[in-house]
């Protein structure tokens, strides 16, 4: 046998030994303050380094049932930089037995002092999230059944609560307890870090992962990674593992260290990333480019570089992770079409999370118009699009935006559907595949209407009238748009309400009148009325008469008779019943070159023929 071939069996036999080796596990009961150990951790490159350990103590039920040890971090390094951001999930060692992982650290401490999560409470990771996946999946599956006569509401002007999105913090770090003197004893934070990242991103979203117990950091990620095998045997407690959020032309991965090795399965962090139990995020081996020490907290800035596996739990004691195994991600293509310069196409893929993907796929539309170099000031954005979604047609996205607020106007809306896709009381829906084409131009093509004129304003059945409306451009000449209305038949003297404005408007004084006309029960129906959505580039002209109508259970009953009306409202009735306050007798559609603004109503006689 060749001898180099001897000698990389003989590496691969002597690595898998020092693997098993490094497993042995120190009962939590047999730690005791005064015990000295050691770390293992990167802190440049990938290469594991050791750093000295003293245990102080036990904190007892520092969370609900769960102990920690607080230990000491010796050698000249760490006193000068303190417990570094990153060193989440170092293993600890005491005799060579492994005792638990790094997770926790003081702001602005003097010393040094850490948390260590006990191993045993980490090995129950895995058992943890398969149970709670079960159960999630249970949930999931009779939540998509039928859904009766319990239909959904869908609110055009906002979305359903995200918590992440929330003003009250409750998404940034919360496991922790005071110590002496009032300082708390937190998870360390977790380097996350941005690669192919435009500013704008970062100025916008960095705080908001800021919330989560990240710190964001421009970084960088290896686009010829190779994966990792699940037999590589180079990959050992103490190595630089992240977790990824984005990959593609937008990296997010947050860094963190490898506790525990067992075959394919894996033990990282020793806190929660962000504590969302089951997961599947992409996992990646990571090299450290360097420490930066920080009075407040010490961190690593690292590159992602070779793929791993998949990411399955993210539970309070830790990650767990599975080598070699495929995360489903979301593949997201984006072009971009710039005035007088080539066209720019990005790739990107997502993790699917019903919280996050919204902003996540904000944030790569971003970072994509972002190269557009003018996202805050004059210009027009306009944008088509696609979100392709497993058992139902896609969500069609199409629309307009113009002024220094255009891009955020966008974002807003692809947040919302977004929310509304992945958190409606149905869902998530399985979204397969999202699209967007932009066209970015400089101006601000805006106009009003500025009047409405009708040639009678009072009709018969079957008679015609001739809607005139004025659009003013602001910066170019008025210009006028025509509209013919059949009056539609009546048996009594009523009223023809002409509604005539922007795309805004019109779904506002519908929503008002009729809400019953928004209600959706299943996720098609969902699709449905967020494909209705009316353009900011289109003139709308409404003709309805006031009706007293219900929906129920979803379906429309106009013109009801008053008895029956009075009955279906009573509370005595067993259904959801909404308000239908207006039938429309027409409704049309323009487009123009301009994103409209205005807003006007008419109010015609409609009387029976005599």
């Amino acid at each position: 046998m060749p001898k180099f071939i001897i000698l990389a069996l003989l590496l691969l036999i002597h690595a898998a030994a020092a693997l098993h080796a490094s497993q042995q596990i120190m009962p939590a009961s047999e730690v005791a303050p005064g015990m000295q150990g050691y770390g293992l951790s990167v802190f440049q490159g990938d290469s594991i380094e050791r750093f000295e350990v003293k245990i102080i103590g036990t904190l007892k039920n520092f969370l609900p049932k769960k102990d920690i040890f607080l230990a000491e971090l010796q050698g000249e390094r760490l006193r000068h930089t303190g417990v570094i951001a990153g060193m989440s999930g170092s293993p600890i060692y005491i005799d060579g037995k492994l005792i638990g992982a790094l997770a926790y650290g003081f702001q602005f401490s003097k010393d040094p002092i850490c948390g260590i999560t006990p191993i045993e409470q980490m090995l129950e990771i895995e058992k943890t999230v398969t149970a709670t996946r079960g159960a999630a999946a249970a949930q999931s599956a009779a939540a998509t059944g039928p859904a009766g006569n319990t239909p959904a509401r869908f609110d055009p002007f906002s979305a359903p609560p995200n918590p992440l999105l929330g003003g009250d913090n409750r998404a940034g770090p919360a496991a922790g307890s005071s110590a002496a003197g009032g300082a708390p004893l937190s998870r360390l934070r977790i380097p996350l870090t941005f690669s192919g990242c435009s500013p704008a991103v970062l100025e916008r979203y960095g705080s908001f992962f800021d919330r989560l117990g990240l710190v964001s950091l421009s970084g960088g990620a290896s686009s010829g990674a190779k994966t990792v095998r699940p037999d590589d045997p180079t990959l050992q407690p103490g190595s630089a593992v992240a977790a990824q959020l984005v990959r593609g032309d937008l990296s997010l991965a947050a860094t963190g260290t490898l506790t525990y090795r067992d075959g394919d399965r894996v033990l990282a962090f020793g806190h929660p990333f962000l504590q969302f139990g089951p997961v599947d995020f992409p996992m990646t081996a990571a090299e450290i480019v360097t420490v930066l020490p920080n009075v407040s907290s010490s961190f690593k800035i690292s590159n992602t570089t070779d793929f791993m596996g998949s990411i399955r739990g993210d539970h309070t004691n830790g990650i767990f992770g599975v080598i070699g195994a495929q995360p489903k991600m979301v593949p997201m293509e984006i072009s971009l079409k710039l005035p007088n310069l080539p066209g720019q196409k990005f790739s990107y893929e997502m993790i699917r999370h019903k919280m996050l993907s919204p902003v996540l796929t904000a944030i790569t539309a971003l970072n994509s118009l972002s190269e557009a170099g003018n996202t805050v000031s004059d210009q027009t954005l306009k944008v088509r699009g696609s979100v392709e979604i497993d058992g139902t047609p896609p969500v069609n996205i199409e629309n307009m935006f113009t002024g220094p607020a255009s891009t955020t106007e966008f974002l807003q809306q692809v947040i919302m559907t977004m929310q509304y896709l992945y958190g409606n009381v149905y869902g998530p829906a399985d979204v397969r595949r999202i699209e967007f084409n932009f066209e970015v131009s400089e101006g601000l093509p805006r106009a009003s209407v500025a009047g409405v004129q009708v040639d009678s304003d009072e009709l018969f059945p079957g008679d015609t009238v001739v809607v005139d409306v004025t659009l003013d451009p602001f910066v170019t000449a008025e210009y006028h748009e025509r509209f013919t209305i059949v009056a539609p038949r009546t048996d009594v003297e009523t009223r023809l309400f002409l509604l005539v404005g922007s795309g805004a408007y019109i779904t506002r004084a519908e929503f008002q009148l009729s809400p019953g006309r928004f209600l959706y029960k299943n996720i098609e129906e969902l699709v449905g009325l967020i494909n209705k959505a009316r353009k900011n580039n289109y003139l709308y002209v409404k003709a309805f008469t006031m009706d007293r109508g219900l929906v129920l259970g979803g379906k429309e009953m106009p013109e009801l008779p008053g008895s029956v009306w009075s009955m279906l409202k009573s509370r005595k009735f067993s259904g959801v019943t909404l308000p239908l306050n207006d039938k429309t007798v027409a409704e049309f559609a323009k487009p123009t070159d301009y994103v409209l603004n205005g807003f006007r109503v008419i109010q015609l006689t409609l009387k029976p023929k005599p």
